[in-house]
């Protein structure tokens, strides 16, 4: 048993506590949200684990070209709440624009393949910690079987519906309560609502509502699925649609990578 509080500056314990069916975050509620942006606009979320590391999904450090990003050609922003106050200079919190030193995808992760879908980025300066920019928990000391039925909180500045002639993306904060589901459960109700090849794997964990209504869209990839104590669980991944009936939306199993990510880190 063990927790993550090695990588991460503050006690787990120690916490202030793209959305589809959500509500708008409260300034700082989530203060380890990261907004990944390219060419001046959001496009992917990302968590904060420590002064110097990010943690978000591998393909969202992908180009068009399947290839990886170079590291100066993406910017994060933190401390950020509304995005057009941002561009537009408006902000009273005044968010951050931080760059990147390095991107390392997971070594066995391919931009043409969901599997192993996480990333690390390394800053190019330490962050400083305020009331607005904390670490997010990593925690391993449950198994996730634990946390099975129980509601957690995905978060983001993607689209607020599928059909983005009826959505847009936000430009709040939002977040939705979603539930865990058992992997074999969710790999079923693929299967039973249209998608007969599709396999769930150890390594990835399923969120949603057997009704659909609630779920992450798109540029809501790569930011976190957390559990009430603001432990990360899961990393937004994929899925077919947003927040469909039986399709509940598809997670990086953070546990499973707690390992590679404190060799890399190390």
């Amino acid at each position: 048993m063990k927790n993550f509080e090695k990588v991460s500056s503050i006690p787990c314990n120690h916490r202030s506590p793209k959305i589809v069916g959500g509500s708008e975050a409260r300034r700082s509620e989530l203060p380890f949200m990261v907004s990944l942006m390219r060419r001046g606009g959001h496009y992917c979320g990302a968590s904060i684990l420590n002064e110097q590391w990010l943690v978000t999904a591998g393909h969202c450090v992908c180009s068009g070209l399947n290839k990886i990003f170079q590291a100066s050609q993406i910017q994060g922003v933190i401390g950020l709440h509304s995005i057009s106050q941002y561009l537009n200079g408006n902000s009273s919190e005044k968010p951050i624009r931080i760059n990147f030193k390095r991107i390392i995808p997971h070594p066995k992760y391919e931009c043409t393949n969901v599997k192993n879908d996480i990333a690390l980025l390394e800053l190019e300066e330490p962050l400083s910690f305020t009331e607005g920019v904390k670490p997010i928990c990593v925690s391993v000391e449950k198994p996730l079987i634990e946390y099975e039925n129980q509601l957690a909180i995905v978060s983001g500045w993607g689209w607020t519906n599928e059909n983005q002639e009826e959505g847009h993306k936000a430009d709040i904060l939002k977040k939705v309560a979603v539930k865990i589901w058992n992997n074999n459960s969710c790999e079923k109700s693929y299967k039973i609502n249209g998608k007969p090849n599709s396999l769930i794997s150890d390594t990835q964990l399923c969120a949603g509502f057997k009704s659909g209504g609630a779920d992450s869209c798109w540029a809501d990839s790569g930011g976190p699925l957390i559990m009430k104590d603001q432990i990360l669980v899961g990393i937004v991944s994929t899925g077919i649609g947003c927040a469909r009936p039986g399709l509940p939306g598809i997670y990086t199993r953070v546990s499973k990578y707690v390992n590679w990510i404190e060799s890399v880190l190390r």
